[in-house]
């Protein structure tokens, strides 16, 4: 007779009919029905252990207190003319009112890099936007609004205070649609679980080498297209983060890089407000016109 063991499956092949009386041999012992009770015990209690984690989670964003955050300094930010419809990012007002006019504002640079026109939406007016700063590097941006920007009252509006990102409550500033025409600006709870620092491919020019992991923050929140970006605040009303990516495998795991990722180019904007003339603009536009 011929057998061979059939592993994983754990049974025997034979090319011989195996007689009735053989039958109990293959049955399991009482020893091996133990040890799989053990495992199945083993397995639902680690399944139960990850959604007590999730549901802990959720209920730590669901329940987190209300934001201090300047949401009158959060602005739609639209970049025009490279595709049939805007390409929709979040600035966030991040100076005072400049001596040359305007203000400065912070948001991600694959949004804006590329267009042919950039601007914000203040309730129903478009102002224009200049870029005078971009780090390709760390996809960050900095926008110049031609001029002022006012607070439904009419009185300017202050630059966000900034904070080192910790773990805990957050929030997290965007725009919603409500008609084909009409978004509103709303606030998402999220709440920050951990600090880290981030690897990505270049979306720019596609190489990684020599390339600085940027700091960043893991955020639990839903993130939509269009929400690239959006400020996160801390419980405070500090900002702490630009939200710039999702994951494709966890719904409601999103990214942000740290606020203090912009130190070095805040500076070299309100001392220059030139546009950075080391971008390469030829490989930047293939981002933003891209299908």
């Amino acid at each position: 007779m011929m057998c061979s063991l059939q592993a994983p499956l754990r049974f025997y092949d034979c090319r011989e009919t195996i007689a009735p009386s053989r039958l109990n041999h293959t049955m399991p012992s009482s020893t091996n029905v133990y040890r799989r009770r053990r495992g199945f015990a083993a397995i639902i209690a680690f399944a139960l252990a990850v959604a007590g984690i999730v549901l802990a989670i959720n209920f730590a964003i669901t329940g987190a207190p209300p934001t201090r955050a300047s949401t009158e300094a959060v602005f739609r930010v639209e970049g025009l003319g490279c595709k049939r419809k805007p390409t929709r990012t979040v600035g966030t007002v991040v100076s005072e009112p400049l001596n040359s006019a305007g203000q400065l504002l912070l948001t991600v640079a694959h949004g804006v890099v590329g267009q042919e026109r950039v601007v914000a939406l203040d309730r129903g007016r478009q102002i224009p936007l200049q870029i005078v700063a971009v780090d390709t590097e760390w996809d960050l941006a900095v926008l110049q609004a031609s001029s002022p920007l006012r607070a439904e009252n009419g009185s300017p509006i202050s630059p966000v205070p900034v904070a080192e990102g910790r773990t805990g409550h957050a929030a997290f500033v965007v725009f919603e649609e409500i008609s084909a025409t009409h978004e509103v600006q709303v606030v998402r709870p999220a709440y920050v679980s951990r600090r880290l620092r981030i690897t990505t491919e270049d979306i720019y020019l596609a190489d990684l080498q020599d390339r600085d992991a940027r700091p960043g923050l893991e955020v639990r929140t839903p993130t939509y297209v269009g929400d690239s970006g959006g400020p996160l605040f801390n419980s405070n009303g500090e900002l702490i983060g630009l939200v710039w990516g999702t994951s494709r495998k966890t719904a409601g795991r999103s990214w942000a890089t740290r606020v203090q990722a912009a130190n070095s180019l805040l500076e070299t904007a309100r001392v220059s407000r030139d546009v950075n003339s080391d971008a390469p603009e030829d490989a930047l536009r293939l981002l933003a016109c891209a299908p």
